[in-house]
């Protein structure tokens, strides 16, 4: 994995920002995360994409890129079919390794979302353990066989310690895994009721059960007291906001909402705004900082948006080089002010907080 602090970033399919937008000395690791529903890896035909992809190395010989495999949207039994048994696990990794060299991909970014809330077989998150031990052991052959770096294995895992649990045999899984990224963000939502900053550093001073648990500083120090080497745990850090539709004249935390916030101009998507999308809404809007927690939130008529901002990412990342973590990951870098004309704080600011103050 190298010396030093990471950093690593995703590319949501790149749907908002260019490849040539792309700054390739931003991070250390950059992740091309794929929404296909497919995990026979021949189907997947962005061939271009992959080569514009991964010239990025031409100009900075340092960066890693990794394929992203997995995700929310994916069926649950995508994931079954590809770790339940050692034949279909022998398949999928001998065509993730095929894949990778063909592509010149440096490793494969696991986001395993499996099993849902209604799935609490013990055997699953054992599925997890053996793809990724017989992952591990096939990208340690294949560099031995070939005289180059071995292929690099990684995972994003959530945040949710209850959901953790279920999915990860936590301390057997991270011995495989070159680093994990954990996915500090969407720890709030639509689904709560009223409103709260989703990816809030420390725990709110008015906050209970299980909502106390919901922050950056108890899920990583939850995972590394799992028995996850710290240094190999990064925490995720958002370049978006969440939004809500206040149901009443509250505008303070725990205010209750009628629903998702209005979608952005160009995501396109309720309850979710891209930073840039998030810079205009500031203009005429009232805007508050939550100190125990060390985000912010702003309210302008009947639309609550909480984000985080340059000042919320440098303190991040310093409570990160505090506590001896191996970086951050950064979802995603497309949502950033990636051109510098929404903001006024120049190309990719929360990228650059974050590489500046991580000192990559």
């Amino acid at each position: 994995m190298g010396k030093g602090l990471l950093l690593t970033v995703s590319l949501v399919f790149l749907q908002y920002a260019s490849l040539e937008n792309i700054d390739p000395y931003l991070c250390t690791h950059l992740v091309y995360t794929n929404s296909r529903d497919s995990e026979n890896l021949t189907e997947w035909n962005d061939d271009d994409m992959y080569r514009r992809f991964n010239d990025l190395k031409r100009k900075n010989k340092k960066l890693k890129t990794l394929l992203g495999f997995g995700g929310w949207n994916n069926r649950g039994s995508r994931y079954v079919n590809i770790s339940s048994t050692l034949k279909n696990r022998k398949a999928f990794i001998k065509s993730v390794v095929h894949f990778l060299k063909r592509h010149k991909f440096d490793g494969l970014d696991l986001d395993w979302r499996f099993p849902r809330r209604e799935n609490s077989h013990a055997k699953y998150k054992q599925y997890f353990t053996l793809l990724s031990k017989e992952l591990m052991r096939a990208f340690t052959t294949e560099a031995l066989c070939s005289g180059k770096d071995r292929l690099l294995l990684t995972a994003a895992v959530t945040a949710n310690i209850f959901l953790a649990n279920l999915r990860y045999e936590i301390s057997e899984v991270s011995q495989y895994l070159d680093f994990i990224s954990v996915m500090s963000f969407n720890l709030r939502g639509v689904w709560d009721g009223f409103t709260g900053h989703h990816s809030p550093l420390f725990v709110g001073s008015k906050e209970h059960l299980p909502l106390m648990r919901f922050n950056i500083n108890f899920a990583l120090k939850y995972w590394r007291d799992q028995g996850t080497p710290k240094v190999k745990l990064l925490a995720g850090i958002p370049t978006f906001g969440i939004s809500f539709t206040l149901k009443t004249s509250n505008t303070s935390l725990f205010a209750p909402i009628a629903g998702k916030g209005d979608p952005g101009p160009n995501t396109q998507k309720s309850g979710i705004l891209a930073y840039y999308e998030v810079c205009p809404f500031l203009k005429n809007a009232t805007l508050e900082y939550i100190e125990d927690q060390k985000v912010r939130y702003a309210f302008k008529g009947n639309q609550w948006v909480a984000f985080d901002d340059r000042e919320s990412f440098k303190t991040k990342a310093q409570w990160v080089k505090r506590n001896r973590f191996g970086g951050a990951m950064l979802w995603a870098l497309d949502l950033d002010d990636y051109n510098g004309t929404y903001c006024n704080e120049g190309s990719f600011p929360l990228a650059n907080t974050l590489k500046t103050t991580l000192g990559v």
